[in-house]
């Protein structure tokens, strides 16, 4: 694809509850991949395959509700076990996050509806945040477009704790968002 993304970092964009300009931490990431979004989704979606391609967010698990199949339902409940430095050889301690997905439209290449996933931070789960402390929406969407898809990820946090996150690790999260989307572009492409 020869023509740049529009807003690659999807600045002015809301997720379900949270605008952006609300939004106390904005981060975000966009590229082009070279297949048809339902691959796209296809690995997005199917958290077994992470360990392969996924630096920043190599093992996710899902605790509620129990499937035999590692993918996204709405209201599933997950604990992604975070890397805060996926390009660090050192050994690191995972940082667990707790989430819940809250929306979720699969791909439609026949009617040009976008696939999208959001998912929020986990108040009620162990280790969990109160809302007013610290309350992290992220979005996933997946466009067809000419030659491949366009996949676009944002999050928006928003609570006191943000302010400690933001200073600690800003610079951090904006840069492993933009490898979550290179590291999807990678596993995609190459298994096509």
């Amino acid at each position: 694809m020869s023509t740049p993304l529009s807003d690659p970092q999807n600045a002015d964009r809301a997720t379900p509850t949270i605008e952006a300009a609300k939004a106390t931490l904005h981060i975000g990431s966009s590229i082009f991949i070279a297949a048809p979004s339902t691959a796209v989704w296809a690995a997005l979606t199917d958290t077994s395959t992470w360990p392969s391609w996924n630096e920043f967010i190599p093992r996710p698990r899902t605790t509620r509700p129990p499937s035999s199949h590692p993918s996204y339902k709405k209201g599933t409940k997950m604990t992604f076990h975070v890397r805060m430095d996926p390009t660090s050889d050192k050994l690191q301690k995972a940082n667990d996050t707790q989430l819940m997905v809250t929306e979720l439209e699969v791909p439609n290449p026949e009617t040009n509806t976008p696939g999208r996933i959001v998912w929020v931070s986990d108040s009620e789960a162990p280790g969990g945040f109160s809302p007013s402390l610290l309350t992290a929406e992220r979005e996933h969407e997946i466009k067809d477009v000419e030659e491949g898809c366009e996949v676009r990820n944002w999050e928006n946090q928003i609570g006191w704790l943000v302010y400690a996150v933001k200073w600690m690790y800003g610079k951090r999260l904006e840069a492993n968002f933009d490898l979550w989307v290179q590291d999807l572009k990678r596993f995609v492409e190459e298994s096509q």
